[in-house]
Parts: structure tokens; sequence; C-alpha cells
């Protein structure tokens, strides 16, 4: 398989977390952060410079810097079309990243071609496909819940409310830049009905909006001595209609939608932990590619929804990690190469591959470490590989 190294440099690149188009309409220029570190969690005065990736000459251009970033999901930068302007050159006018302003948590929408900048009130976590809204969470929260997909301040963790009423997700208008929040963290525990969350502190996590941006998947967290409780809810855009699709107590990991109501996701709720897909309230859990995929990793539909592309976690005395995709219907898996990973990217600084999809479904990025550095890679999907 032609596995390609796209980011070059003496400098670190890598996008984030998986499930989220890197490139722009012409598929030639990738979202990417660029660090000066790899090797230790972020640190408030730390910086990523914010730019693009050339398909064809692998050069990395920095249009902006931000401090509000992690290894493991980046800045969750998105493409989100040309949303104020002329849409007839057919590129995207603007991308997304976090950032900070005054010791509040924004995002930034970045205009490429002009440089024109513009704040939205919040940190935003997903972006609907249909609409010109997105979803927000609290990242300086999960900074003192879970360290790894937060992002680093200088708060103290006491001033962390364990289940607040006014914390939660939050829909920000991408057009005029407002926010709202539309789902507290306490309005979720008390839709539990779950006695052993109260007083526990909770926060949410991995936010998706299915494939007509009608509905939302996310977790509901909440601390144990060791650990964390996890379960899954979906629920509109507008914070209406919550639902808890897997309740506290299963194992609970990565997901994604295959159509408006149908989901993946890899959980214990059958039996023993793997993937299942499943009915948007009907919970009719069933298994998927047993015997033949991880029990877990970051999986993605194809955009004909026909693929899964997959990853594993690090295995074996040489710690390969795996990219592969699946055929649905075939029940049949292509490794597209394994990665070794040095012992010390683990925890805090591992490089989960999180595999990402372009647009026409031909091409494949992850990031990886198995160079020694932190980089971005490419596969190219010809025609043969099926």
């Amino acid at each position: 398989m032609n596995v390609q190294r796209l980011s070059f440099g003496t400098k670190h690149h890598f996008f984030g977390y998986y499930g989220i188009n890197p490139w722009d309409r012409t598929s030639r220029y990738h979202l990417a952060l660029e660090t000066d570190f790899h090797t230790h969690r972020p640190l408030p005065e730390d910086v990523a410079s914010v730019g693009l990736v050339d398909r064809d000459t692998h050069q990395f251009t920095p249009y902006a810097k931000t401090s509000a970033f992690n290894l493991q999901q980046g800045s969750m930068m998105h493409w989100i079309g040309n949303i104020t302007t002329d849409e007839s050159d057919g590129v995207d006018a603007e991308f997304t990243f976090n950032d900070w302003e005054d010791g509040a948590l924004i995002s930034r929408a970045l205009n490429p071609t002009t440089g024109v900048v513009r704040t939205i009130q919040g940190a935003i976590a997903a972006v609907s496909p249909t609409a010109r809204h997105a979803i927000g969470l609290n990242y300086e929260r999960m900074a003192h819940c879970r360290p790894v997909v937060g992002y680093a301040t200088n708060s103290k963790s006491s001033s962390i409310e364990a289940q607040p009423e006014a914390d939660g997700l939050y829909q920000l208008n991408l057009q005029d830049g407002s926010t709202k929040l539309v789902l507290s963290i306490a309005d979720v525990i008390r839709k539990s009905a779950d006695k052993r969350m109260i007083g526990r502190r909770t926060w949410f996590n991995h936010v998706l909006f299915n494939t007509d941006g009608t509905r939302l998947l996310f977790f509901c967290r909440v601390r144990q001595e060791t650990g964390f409780y996890t379960s899954l809810w979906t629920v509109n855009p507008d914070g209406s209609d919550l639902e808890m699709q897997i309740p506290f107590g299963y194992r609970v990991s990565h997901f994604d939608w295959r159509t408006p109501t149908r989901i993946l996701v890899s959980s214990d709720i059958v039996d023993e932990m793997g993937f299942v897909e499943f009915t948007d309230g009907a919970r009719d859990f069933t298994p998927i590619g047993r015997g033949v995929l991880p029990n877990d990793g970051h999986a993605s539909f194809s955009p004909d929804r026909q693929w899964l592309l997959c990853d594993t976690y690090p295995r074996g005395p040489e710690r390969l990690a795996q990219l592969l995709v699946y055929n649905i219907d075939e029940n049949r898996k292509i490794v597209l190469g394994e990665f070794h990973h040095e012992e010390q990217f683990t925890g805090d600084i591992r490089c989960d591959l999180h595999p990402r999809w372009a647009l026409d479904g031909k091409t494949v990025t992850f990031d990886s470490v198995h160079e020694g550095d932190r980089q971005i890679y490419l596969v190219d999907l010809s025609l043969s590989w099926k």
C-alpha cells in the first residue's frame, strides 16, 4: 500500500482527532498544527502554529498561533465552508481552530486567502454538515477532568463545579459568532437517574453530528476513584429529545454515524468488548466484524458508507499500531500498514493514528510517530486496493 509522508521539516505536525475531514474542497490543503515539542503534555505557555500542509509541495504554511490544543485532539480544526461570501470559487473560505481570549475559550474562523479572522464565542467540538452552527465544549473543564483531552490552563481545579447547571453542550452560531448553552451537565445526570453518579466530577466529550445534522452523539463521563464511568447519549442540536443509549456501567469507546439513525460504537453492551451497530432510540445492538475488526479503535465510515476505516493501539512486543479498512458487506479486512511506536509514546503523549477520510473516499491521512517525530502521513487508495 502506498503510504507517504505528507508533512516534513524540523518541527512536529499533526491534525488530531479522527472522523473529521481535514482537507479543503480541492483536496490539496490539509489542516495541521505545528509544534517544536511532542514529548510532554502541553503547558499553558506552549504554543502551536495553525496552518495548512500543501499536498503537492509538503510545505506547511502558518496562519495563526494557539495555546488551546492538545496532542490527542489537536485544536479540533474544521473547514466550515464559505458561509459569509460567494461560494462560486468552490474553495472553502474559512477553517476554524480553538483559542483563548482574555482567559476564555473561543474559536477563530480564518480565511486563508484573505487573512480575515473572525471570533466565535466558544470552543468548537463538532460542526453540523447541513447548518451554519457547531457544538462547543468546555475544554478548560476537561483539563481538570481528563487532562489529555483538555486545554492547559492556570485555573484552579477547585474552581470546577462537579455537576453544573451552567456548563455542558453549547450551540455556536458560525455566522454571527454567538453562543448559547443547550444542555447542561446537571440535566444529563438527572436524566440518567443513576444515584451512583450524583456529586461526582462530570464532563462531556466527543460530540458528533449525524449525517443530516439532525442529531448528536456524545459521551457523559463521571470520575470514579480510578478511571471513569461512561454513558452514551443522543440529543437534538437544540438540546431537546435527550436519550440515554448506553447507561453508566458499561465500557463505551469510539463511535460514528452510518446513517441519520444508525450508530456504530465499540462497547461491551452485548457481551465482550467489540463494535456493535444500533438504531438511535431502539437499542437493537448487533455485533459487527467480530473476529475480524479489533475490539476497539478509531473507526469511521467512508463517504459511501460501505467501508470502515480503523486503527489499533500499539500491540505486541514490537508495539505496532495497525491501520486498516473493513468492507462491511463482505466482512473483509485490508491492512494498510503497521507502524512502530516507541515505548515512550504512551499515556498523555501517545500518538493514536486517528485516521481520517478525504471527502472523495480516495485518500486517508493519519498521525504517527513511527519515524521518531510526530508527522502526518497519507495513504492513496488506488482502485487496486479494493
